[in-house]
């Protein structure tokens, strides 16, 4: 009895958090995170496409500038979203909905941090799925599979995860203001770390694992990098450093919110 008793609550449980996470979509559905997720990649693939139509750069040359500019601008539009995720629970009772409701509160900064990175898996395969398309369509069929992208577009968002949790943090303690400038300067390092000054710190730096993880895949599938086991071990080295960052950033932002009261910079 006592082990149908245990199952049958973790099954309440896993019922309770997934219609926690449904409830929080609906919620999300009427603010601005999401036509964020949907306008931004939509005008980012038409400008790039209607552009490389003309452009005399080389097909994986464009391939390789637009997924790097993608990698940039992450940073800046997870600190909006998180920010705009934070001032919405603020509005809604100052974050009593996170701290007031369910009997722990660990599991509604879980289904606010799920959300989140749901919405932005939607629109990274948006963003480079649909960019795809287009580019095989509108540019040149060059062959890059499908494979290609569904890698990419894994690669960038796993290297978010950090991001959403550090600025989920940021949004909650800080300002608005603090938290999307954070993201500003993050993409501005994205852009430096994918340079020589990069090269044996962005391990260590969470804004440059997009870029750089996606720079030496699209290295190694245009079959124009010569030293391929070193970019295996680059990028076996930077995930391990970046599972491991991830997992104590994680880790303190869950210990950090059991302590957290609703304190607010701006209050």
């Amino acid at each position: 009895m006592g082990k149908i008793e245990k199952s049958q609550r973790r099954n309440t449980g896993h019922a309770a958090f997934w219609g926690m996470l449904y409830a929080e979509g609906i919620k999300m559905r009427r603010t601005w995170i999401l036509w964020l997720h949907i306008l931004m990649p939509l005008i980012g693939i038409t400008m790039f496409l209607l552009y490389y139509r003309t452009s005399i750069w080389s097909d994986w040359g464009k391939i390789s500038g637009y997924v790097e500019i993608v990698s940039i601008v992450c940073p800046t539009l997870v600190g909006f979203v998180t920010a705009l995720a934070a001032e919405q629970e603020k509005q809604a009772g100052h974050f009593q909905n996170l701290l007031g409701i369910g009997k722990y509160r660990g599991k509604n900064l879980a289904v606010k941090l799920c959300s989140l990175l749901i919405w932005n898996m939607l629109a990274v395969g948006l963003t480079l799925g649909g960019f795809g398309i287009g580019f095989y369509f509108f540019v040149s069929r060059i062959p890059a599979s499908a494979g290609f992208y569904l890698k990419i577009i894994c690669l960038i968002w796993v290297c978010q995860i950090f991001a959403y949790a550090f600025h989920l943090f940021l949004g909650l303690r800080f300002s608005r203001g603090i938290t999307i400038g954070v993201g500003i300067v993050e993409s501005v390092i994205s852009a430096l770390m994918m340079t020589g000054l990069g090269e044996r710190i962005w391990q260590w730096l969470p804004c440059a694992w997009a870029g750089r993880f996606s720079g030496y895949c699209v290295r190694i599938a245009s079959d124009t990098e010569k030293n391929v086991e070193f970019i295996i071990e680059q990028m076996k080295f930077g995930g391990a450093a970046a599972a491991g960052i991830t997992l104590v950033g994680i880790v303190l932002l869950f210990g950090w919110f059991h302590k957290y009261e609703g304190e607010r910079m701006e209050d």
